[in-house]
């Protein structure tokens, strides 16, 4: 069998890789979306640019908060 040499500092760092760039594309989608939605109520033209950005750092800031803010109020693990 072929075996990974894949530590498990290693699979934390590709977890929070993938996290971040779901949380990204997540929050790029659900702010053009919401961008759009908004424009066509109050019969503006949105920057779709600025939203999209907006919203990614939005979601990876709030990702990152949530991920810490959990990680260190579970008083069971025990990280070295």
């Amino acid at each position: 069998m072929l075996e990974y040499g894949m530590t498990s500092k290693g699979m934390t760092n590709m977890n929070f890789l993938s996290k971040n760039i779901v949380a990204g594309i997540w929050a790029l989608i659900l702010g053009e979306v919401l961008a759009y939605i908004t424009s066509q109520l109050e019969s503006m033209t949105p920057d779709y640019t600025l939203v999209g950005w907006c919203s990614v750092i939005m979601g990876l800031v709030v990702i990152n908060c949530v991920d810490k803010i959990t990680a260190d109020a579970n008083p069971s693990k025990n990280e070295d």
